[in-house]
């Protein structure tokens, strides 16, 4: 089942894009080639590329694609692609690899996330970097916070619960618009950071940051989202 099944319509509504995500990412001063994993409607995509950078655009959802592709700007590419096919599709490398919004938790296992690191390093230049945000996991298993926070914007509020089962969690959303409730259901794969470490390490990443937010600020534990960079 999709993940964007209840909130499609409303996704720029619910997640505006995020300026402080915007500054994390835009750090050069010349062009550079980004490819955006899990880039929904596109908005982080068309930001960038409009301070001149070359973007690329992957979800594995068409029809947020073609949501995405629907802005009327022929600048940004956009392919509903898995993420695990990577080295199938480019051939070129990219500056930066970015997998934010929790993407990488909605691959199915460790396994998966391996395949996925391995590659992902392929396709990212030697001297690249990969930047992640995914929920901080530790902090959801070690405290047994299963409730993200409530958004609300206008007439919509988006409710999300996650139920762990064993090895996997089972995330809950329900989406209430004019009075009328729409739930979805997905599973996520809860990833510690130190999962996160030793699956980077093996693939060539020798220097990991840690942030608590994307204005780099230092972890102190309690933070609801583990926001990294990695370089080879």
């Amino acid at each position: 089942m999709s993940y964007y099944k209840n909130i499609i319509h409303f996704y720029d509504q619910l997640f505006p894009l995020d300026q402080n995500k915007l500054d994390f990412v835009n750090t050069s001063p010349t062009k550079q080639k980004i490819l955006d994993i899990g880039c929904a409607t596109g908005a982080l995509c068309h930001a960038l590329y409009h301070l001149g950078h070359e973007v690329v655009g992957i979800d594995i959802d068409k029809k947020i694609i073609d949501q995405a592709r629907g802005l009327n700007d022929d600048g940004p590419t956009f392919h509903a692609l898995d993420m695990l096919n990577l080295e199938e599709h480019f051939e070129t490398a990219f500056d930066q690899i970015l997998c934010f919004d929790n993407t990488l938790a909605h691959l199915p296992n460790e396994m998966a996330v391996r395949q996925f690191f391995k590659a992902m390093s392929k396709v990212l230049k030697d001297d690249g970097v990969f930047k992640c945000e995914v929920v901080n996991y530790d902090l959801v298993l070690a405290t047994g916070m299963l409730e993200l926070p409530v958004i609300k914007v206008d007439d919509l509020i988006l409710k999300r619960h996650q139920c762990l089962e064993q090895q996997c969690m089972e995330c809950y959303t329900e989406l209430v618009h004019n009075g009328e409730v729409e739930k979805n259901c997905i599973p996520l794969f809860p990833i510690r950071y130190e999962q996160l470490e030793v699956l980077l390490n093996e693939v060539g990443f020798t220097k990991i940051k840690l942030y608590r937010d994307f204005m780099r600020n230092t972890p102190e534990g309690n933070h609801i989202y583990n926001i990294l960079e990695a370089w080879k």
